[in-house]
């Protein structure tokens, strides 16, 4: 990794660990009931296009009803296009083939959700909004969500958001996002690009050779006018959808190596800052996050954590489900205190 994308965190104290729970407070779905909500949210023909991809890969299931629904990160998974490349070399499987289609709408449609379902909560203050007010210098957020719930909050609060350390200025919030973000967006060339910091679109990292960009007011459009970069923008967001390599879903296909390696930065650099925090941290608090099975990156991240046996180390977690907490004492081999059940409940500034 280049020099300029290594740096040192400070002090930490806390290392917040937020999931899909978090998010149902604000009207969200969990990951169980996303893809029905997903797929009532289309229009009827990419409807039909997406129910069909989905019976392909589901033998036997036909979403009549929300208790017929497949799990979305299962889902993205067994439509991965990755799947077709030979396919498409030898003409089968075109571009525009109607699986191909499922895939991006599959994509296109997560943003289109999510971002409706944040717009309508825009103004709503909650429990995000008493967890950005704790959070100071000495606080890590580490989110696993790609909705932008905890973005909002963080500008309600008149403060600043950054993905990666380089980007903190004055009482900025560090918000690493490991599994990508809905208001991500890949660079897929690398001949003239620029962005202005007037523009809503803003580079993740130390400089434009990640090739990496986010909106900073994640609910507004980009003003193109002010960039030179919307011929190469990817049409869907950049996530990393649950499969064996955890690989980041930049949305098209790179230009070369050297633009495929700086989307690689960005994301082992947040892998990097994550795995810095959690190793100064003295108390992890995970807040709606049951540690799915699909996370091995974060299941190891947190053993090793739980293994630093000459620190003093506390892992506390706001979950209405008891299994959670067995969970974690199961998988980590330590003592996990539950601090509450609701998250609505929760006063970080009692910690």
């Amino acid at each position: 990794m280049p020099k300029e994308w290594r740096w040192e965190l400070g002090s930490i104290e806390r290392v917040y660990l937020i999931g899909a729970g978090a998010s149902v407070h604000y009207g969200l779905p969990t990951l169980k009931s996303l893809t029905w909500e997903l797929v009532e949210s289309l229009d009827q023909s990419d409807r039909n296009i997406l129910l069909t991809a989905i019976r392909e890969s589901f033998p036997g299931t036909e979403m009549t009803s929300m208790n017929q629904t497949v799990d979305y990160e299962e889902l993205l998974n067994r439509l991965n296009p990755d799947a077709l490349a030979y396919l498409e070399l030898a003409g089968v499987s075109p571009p525009e083939s109607p699986r191909r289609r499922a895939a991006l709408l599959a994509l296109q449609g997560l943003h289109d959700f999510v971002l409706d379902r944040c717009k309508r909560v825009a103004h709503q203050r909650g429990p995000f909004d008493t967890l950005i007010k704790a959070v100071d210098s000495h606080s890590v957020i580490v989110s696993f969500n790609w909705d932008v719930l905890l973005e909002m909050a963080v500008l309600r609060a008149g403060r600043e958001y950054s993905y990666l350390p380089p980007g903190i200025r004055g009482d900025g919030v560090l918000l690493l996002k490991p599994h990508g973000s809905i208001n991500w967006f890949a660079l897929l060339d690398r001949e003239g690009l620029s962005v202005s910091e007037s523009s809503n679109l803003w580079v993740i990292g130390p400089n434009i050779g990640s090739y990496m960009c986010y909106k900073k007011s994640p609910l507004d459009p980009v003003d193109f006018s002010k960039t030179t970069v919307g011929y190469v923008l990817s049409r869907t967001p950049a996530i990393v959808p649950p499969s064996a390599t955890r690989a980041l879903d930049v949305g098209g296909v790179p230009r070369d190596g050297f633009v495929a390696h700086g989307h690689d930065l960005t994301m082992q650099a947040t892998w990097l800052t994550v795995a810095q925090a959690i190793d100064r941290a003295r108390q992890l608090v995970v807040i709606g996050y049951s540690l799915p099975g699909t996370d091995g990156a974060t299941i190891e991240l947190l053993k090793f954590f739980s293994r630093q046996a000459a620190k003093r180390r506390e892992i506390l977690v706001v979950d209405p489900d008891p299994a959670v907490i067995e969970r974690y004492r199961v998988i980590l081999d330590v003592e996990v205190s539950r601090i509450g059940a609701d998250f609505a409940d929760f006063d970080p500034t009692s910690l």
